[in-house]
């Protein structure tokens, strides 16, 4: 995956790494990003849906009653452009088995960020200053 347009030119700014894997390689790639020099931290959500190929055997006809769905982890990494490239490629390699639905990989612009222990406690000493 070429992610040259979403890092820019210049690096700069923040980025949302999205992945959907295998919940029986959530251990593998899990530690494939522990080795990272900067291990940037992630949240991890199960997930279901079907993919292009509509179930396990390729074709599919929903019915009203007869609904299946494909089991997923959903990972997302907030990260600095710099670093998308490395963990496209780790989360690429950790999560590869070579058969249907390994799952895809997608990154976004982070328009904003702020941690709720810093932003909460400037709230905080802003109403403490104003009684």
């Amino acid at each position: 995956m070429n992610t040259e347009a979403c890092s820019g030119a210049s690096g700069d700014g923040l980025r949302l790494v999205t992945a959907l894997i295998h919940p029986h390689l959530e251990g593998r790639i899990v530690r494939a990003l522990h080795d990272l020099p900067e291990f940037p931290g992630f949240t991890l959500m199960e997930v279901r849906g079907q993919g292009r190929g509509r179930g396990a055997g390729g074709t599919y006809v929903a019915s009203e009653y007869d609904l299946t769905y494909q089991r997923h982890l959903q990972l997302q990494i907030v990260c600095r452009a710099g670093a998308v490239d490395g963990i496209v490629e780790t989360l690429s390699r950790a999560g590869w088995t070579g058969r249907r639905g390994d799952g895809v990989i997608f990154v976004s612009f982070v328009d904003s960020f702020a941690r709720i222990r810093e932003s909460g406690a400037v709230t905080m000493e802003g109403k403490e200053s104003g009684r």
